[in-house]
């Protein structure tokens, strides 16, 4: 109950805090947000209370993502006096999304130190195209930095929040090339197993079987090629390079080495088609 109403407080603090900075600033022609909305020193500020004030206070107090719903439900989602769901969900990625970055970094509940935590004057704003605030801001983190980024509507309601921690040279390096392994080993995968389906195609729906075409079945449609060529001449007897011709194709036909034992007389059209020698 004690912790409930910690965070209590501190959101209704922080909430108050802004809503007061947002009343006295007059916005002008040239500004959708306020001028002090737009300045380094404010968006320092709001840094600092969602990192110093808020998620470093929970997880001195041992909230993790798992009991986030937990310990802090009710102190968030009706820090305004009424329900707001919207703004819990953002509030708890953003914690999760911090809580994350110090694990990776190397902090953990036991040893946490805050002083090892703080945000930089490295600060940075836009709006975007859609008419939000973006503050991007430096956290210092033991040797490493972090940017804690957070979107912000005209009515100084919090829209999302995240942190992200700057890689070193070595590890954008390392995940590029554990990118680039994954990426050609799913490739290759996919190839290898569209290999195997085409391979198992005369398995799973039979192969045809190619007729074998015997040495006499060759010769016979080569001499009835021959035959077809010159039954439509006349008169063929004194054509010697012919007969010399048909005479192989009969002896290859026969299974004979040479055309010994039989010669050729003559040559004669027929009309029926020649279909057995």
């Amino acid at each position: 109950m004690k912790r409930r109403f910690l965070v209590l407080g501190v959101v209704l603090s922080c909430l108050l805090s802004l809503t007061a900075c947002g009343g006295e600033a007059e916005k002008t022609e040239s500004y959708r947000y306020s001028q002090d909305m737009t300045n380094t020193k404010f968006a320092k500020g709001y840094a600092e209370i969602i990192e110093d004030k808020s998620f470093e206070q929970w997880y001195i107090n041992g909230v993790t993502p798992e009991s986030f719903d937990d310990d802090m439900y009710l102190g968030l989602t009706f820090a305004g006096g009424e329900p707001d769901e919207d703004f819990y969900r953002t509030v708890k990625s953003g914690y999760i999304s911090w809580y994350k970055a110090l694990d990776e970094v190397g902090f953990n509940q036991e040893d946490f130190d805050p002083e090892q935590i703080k945000v930089t004057n490295n600060v940075h704003f836009y709006i975007n195209d859609d008419d939000i605030l973006v503050v991007e801001a430096e956290l210092q983190m033991k040797d490493r930095t972090a940017i804690l980024q957070y979107y912000m509507g005209n009515d100084n309601k919090i829209l999302d929040v995240g942190v992200t921690v700057n890689k070193s040279f070595s590890e954008k390096l390392a995940n590029a090339g554990l990118n680039t392994l994954l990426g050609m080993g799913m490739a290759f995968a996919i190839l290898i197993l569209i290999s195997l389906i085409i391979c198992l195609f005369p398995v799973l729906f039979g192969e045809k079987k190619k007729k074998k075409v015997s040495d006499k079945d060759i010769a016979s449609k080569a001499m009835e090629n021959t035959i077809n060529q010159i039954v439509e001449q006349e008169d063929l007897s004194g054509d010697s390079e012919l007969v010399a011709v048909i005479a192989a194709a009969i002896a290859a036909y026969e299974g004979s080495g040479s055309t010994d034992g039989f010669r050729v007389r003559s040559i004669r059209k027929v009309n029926n088609n020649w279909k057995k020698f």
